[in-house]
């Protein structure tokens, strides 16, 4: 069944910008004419600053009913950096980058759908300013499940858990994935993974169900986001940044008031929408956890869908969200 995507229907959609916090900042924008807003919040940049193209089967099909608005966040896609590059790809100052978008477009409330660590941002939106969230959507977010995190480094937690088919040991925050991509006790790619056709198609393919996701148009999109991006990720998130930081001081960065964000989506009290994959590889028990501990929510789990899910089964993605915040009450 064929879809319609900002590739192959460009007349269909506009490339915007605003100023939100001091940036400039890009957006696309589609179905100007429906009432309903949609903020879609893309997740981390795999160190190439990859931002919004990657909703690029979902925004023309969401449009039919929402005027979508999918921002890329400073230091992904057509942003701006952040202006302390220390602080490059950090969840909060991203977050307070989308809070600030949503108010110069005076938006709020409104819908908003995060993946991954857009998840993080969207759930801490609806945490802290529950004054701009209709309705929340949470789409296969480790950063806000904590797959393999340890909740509270003082209680020493052990144990074991299932991620992708296979038994790791909890609390390490490293899942079984990060040997295929990921420098040894980091999350920096493998050289030749962010600057080459063949190695960017590796790479992104390790989150999808299905590989044929990753188009050549969007690889196109990709290389070109490199072009602008990977050297900075690589001067301030490389080899230096992970041996002083670590995974636990990288994660840190995930953590309200210094508990994991899990600990705080009991206080999320607008109506939320989990959409997991049965077979992501950041884990899926984890994020059942999550869901039964977020008031007035529903689950959704894609059987045959990886982390990138929205991109292998557009369909019944479109189709659940479009649900969601257009006929459930």
């Amino acid at each position: 069944m064929s879809i319609e995507t900002i590739f192959n229907s460009p007349d269909k959609w506009s490339s915007e910008y605003l100023t939100a916090d001091g940036y400039k900042t890009h957006y696309i924008e589609a179905g100007k004419y429906n009432e309903e807003g949609l903020v879609l919040v893309h997740g981390g940049s795999c160190e190439i600053g990859m931002g919004n193209y990657r909703w690029y089967p979902n925004i023309l099909p969401l449009a039919e009913n929402f005027h979508v608005y999918a921002v890329d966040e400073i230091g992904h896609g057509f942003s701006d950096p952040p202006r302390d590059l220390s602080t490059l790809g950090h969840v909060r100052y991203r977050a307070d980058h989308v809070i600030a978008f949503i108010e110069e477009l005076g938006l709020g409330p409104v819908n908003i759908a995060g993946q991954s660590q857009g998840g993080w941002i969207v759930a801490y939106i609806a945490i802290t300013r529950p004054d701009l969230v209709k309705k929340l959507i949470l789409i296969d977010s480790a950063s806000v499940s904590g797959s393999a995190i340890q909740s509270d480094k003082n209680q020493g937690l052990e144990g074991e858990m299932e991620v992708d088919g296979k038994v790791i040991k909890s609390g390490t925050g490293e899942l079984p994935y990060f040997k295929e991509v990921f420098e040894p006790g980091s999350m920096m790619p493998k050289a030749g993974l962010t600057d080459t056709r063949e190695g960017l198609r590796k790479y992104i393919s390790i989150f999808v169900y299905d590989k044929s996701a990753v188009t050549e148009d969007w690889l196109d999109h990709l290389l070109e986001s490199s072009k602008l991006w990977n050297a900075i990720y690589m001067e301030h998130k490389g080899k230096k940044y992970w041996e002083e930081k670590g995974l636990s001081g990288h994660q840190e960065m995930l953590n309200i008031e210094g508990r994991h964000i899990r600990e705080h989506v009991h206080k999320i009290n607008v109506p939320t929408l989990v959409i997991w994959g049965k077979n992501s590889n950041k884990g899926l028990d984890a994020g059942v956890t999550m869901y039964k501990n977020i008031e007035n929510a529903q689950m959704h789990i894609l059987d045959k869908a990886n982390h990138f899910l929205w991109l292998y089964q557009p369909h019944q993605f479109n189709s659940v969200v479009t649900w969601f915040l257009k006929d459930q009450a």
